[in-house]
């Protein structure tokens, strides 16, 4: 698909940082890019996110396709929650932004 004009380019960067942008949607894709991940593995990996939080994330993930939620114990309940296919496509874009930050860091954050 390409881009017909500029607005509609912008409106395309706006609703790809709605998916990854905000505190906690990039690290959990991020985390789920290397293998499935446990709701417990992720609250321990994101440290300070609460369980509400975490939950509304992935549902929200879950919402757009990018993330599946899956049951492998009922008693007691385990939930795993890994990319879906249409999720895995994000993996490229994850890379080339930890490229961009590890390149950038230096200068987006040194302190004057």
């Amino acid at each position: 698909m390409e881009v017909k004009n500029k607005q509609q380019g912008i409106k395309v960067v706006g609703d790809v940082l709605d998916i990854v942008g905000g505190k906690w949607r990039g690290q959990i894709l991020a985390h789920l890019c290397d293998n499935p991940k446990r709701f417990n593995e992720l609250k321990t990996v994101l440290n300070r996110i609460t369980s509400s939080t975490l939950t509304k994330e992935l549902r929200y993930l879950e919402d757009i396709k990018m993330v599946e939620r899956k049951v492998i114990q009922e008693t007691p309940m385990v939930v795993e929650y890994r990319l879906t296919k249409h999720g895995m496509s994000i993996k490229d874009l994850i890379k080339t932004i930890v490229e961009w930050g590890l390149k950038h860091r230096e200068i987006v954050f040194k302190k004057n």
